[in-house]
Parts: C-alpha cells; structure tokens; sequence
C-alpha cells in the first residue's frame, strides 16, 4: 500500500464519519493503515469502532496537541507516503490515483498538499510564503485579506489562486490535509510537539526545506473540502490563544534579526491581534446574551 493515513480528532465524531466515509469511497486500495488520534479526553462511542472497524484507533487519556498525536501514529507507520487529514475534511476527488500517477520522476519531493475547498466550494489559501510580520494582518483570515484578497502583500502570502492549475513550489502547504514522504520525515523527523495547536504544519514543511525537500502544491489532487474548526469551536478562546502563542514561537524559531528582534515586534504584534479578538469575542458574546 502506497499510503498510510493519520487523522487526530478532538470531539467531532459527526465530521470524522464522513470523513472516514470518504475515505472508503476514494480509492481505498492505495491506502496501508488508517489512525484516528483522539484526544478528546473521553472514550470513543462504541458504535464508531463498530462503524469503522479496519481504523487504528488510538485513544489518549489527556490531549497531547495535533502533533504529538501525529507522531503517535507516525511511529507505527510503514507505508512511503502519509497523509495527515482534518477530521473536518471529506475528499471529493481521487486524490490517491492521481497522485500515484503524476510522482514518477518526480525528485526530491517531501511534502505535497491538493486543492483544498471550503465548505461552499471557494478556494482555501492552503499553500504559502513563510510568515513574515505583516502576515498577522495580511494571513489567510486576516479582516483585510477577507476583505481585499487580491492586495499586493495577501498575494505574496496566499499562494493559492482560482484560476491559476500550476503545480509550484511553495514554502509550506496546510496540515489539513499533506502528503508527506517518510525518507523525509526520517531525515529531520517528526512534528515538533512545542507547537501545541496551530503552526506545527508550516515548522515541518520548513524544516524539510533547510535540508533539502521540496514542498509542492498541486491544484491538480482533490480536491478536498475542509470545513474548518470543528473541534476548536467548542473552545474558541483557548484555540485563539494557541494560534498566537505558536505563531510567536515560530518567528522565534527561525529569527535571523539582530538581539531577535524581529521576534519581539511579532509578539507585540500577535498581543495586540489577540486583544482585539478577544475584545470582538466578548461584544459578541454580549450581544447574543441580550438578544437571548
């Protein structure tokens, strides 16, 4: 079998039935082992396993982070390729034949990520340029990106376009959905288990880059839909914090800057984002409270 799959989830068994369930529809020949992660910190229902009996289910006792349950199951895979999948996704195409069939020849490739859709069908900015300090303003959800996606400074970070096919390499693409080679994983490892939630994606497709791999976008696999936050809907303000706490830790990894300060601005910058969503976050919890 030519890929192993690795699914973390954090209590949304109704998003990882169809997910499963698209699996089994897509070309389930190509697929080794299957993992569902959980971290949900409460046992599976029975009627899950019962569903899906041919899942490696793991189950943690705590939630140990997207990465740490990524490597969980990394360890005991064996096929060359894994693809690391959102419980929240349902692949809509056939992304395992076409992938078998566009790799020979092909060198040096670590990481691949497909075309990745929202939920109503538009293009997800799922391949970028490696954040810089303008990306808390200018990133994939950022109000002005969303209000002015083509703007000089988004394009530069979305690499992603509708009417643009061309396979490219990029910096790194979204953990949503990857198709990662193990010689490469074997070389600089696995995920970087610091990084709690959020941002561990863009860590490893860098670190595969310093040494070498390619990281590769192909608008041709898929595509796969992803409906997004899921799990972190539950807990909104705890998954606004990891996104910040990571995106600091990640300048801080790779800051080239004299005394870092680069890394300074950016957690200046990530503060004061944070605080405005938290101040948005608690208007908004005020108005559905008086409307209730």
């Amino acid at each position: 079998m030519f890929f192993d799959i690795i699914i973390v989830s954090y209590r949304c068994n109704r998003s990882l039935v169809s997910c499963l369930s698209s699996l089994n529809r897509w070309g389930k020949d190509s697929i080794g082992q299957i993992f569902v992660v959980d971290n949900s910190e409460s046992p599976l229902p029975p009627w899950l396993k019962e569903r899906f009996k041919q899942i490696r289910w793991i189950e943690n006792k705590k939630n140990i982070g997207f990465a740490g349950g990524c490597n969980r199951a990394l360890s005991e895979a064996k096929a060359p390729w894994v693809c690391l999948l959102n419980p929240d996704t349902v692949l809509a195409g056939p992304i395992w034949s076409q992938f078998q069939q566009w790799l020979p020849e092909k060198e040096h490739i670590g990481v691949v990520g497909p075309k990745i859709l929202d939920v109503d069908g538009r293009l997800q900015g799922s391949a970028r340029s490696f954040p810089g300090l303008l990306t808390a303003f200018f990133g994939r959800t950022s109000l002005i990106s969303r209000l002015s996606p083509g703007n000089p400074i988004t394009r530069k970070n979305i690499l992603t376009r509708p009417t643009d096919n061309s396979v490219k390499d990029v910096d790194w693409v979204s953990g949503a959905c990857m198709l990662v080679n193990r010689e490469a994983i074997r070389q600089v490892g696995p995920l970087d288990t610091g990084f709690f939630l959020y941002w561990e994606d863009c860590d490893w497709c860098t670190r595969m880059k310093m040494a070498g791999w390619r990281i590769v976008y192909h608008p041709g696999l898929g595509p796969v839909r992803h409906i997004g936050g899921v799990s972190s809907k539950r807990a909104r303000l705890k998954s606004l914090y990891h996104f910040h706490k990571s995106a600091v830790k990640l300048y801080w990894k790779y800051d080239r800057s004299p005394l870092r300060l680069g890394s300074l601005l950016a957690l200046v910058g990530a503060a004061a984002r944070f605080g405005l969503l938290l101040v948005r976050e608690g208007t908004r919890r005020g108005e559905a409270a008086d409307v209730s």
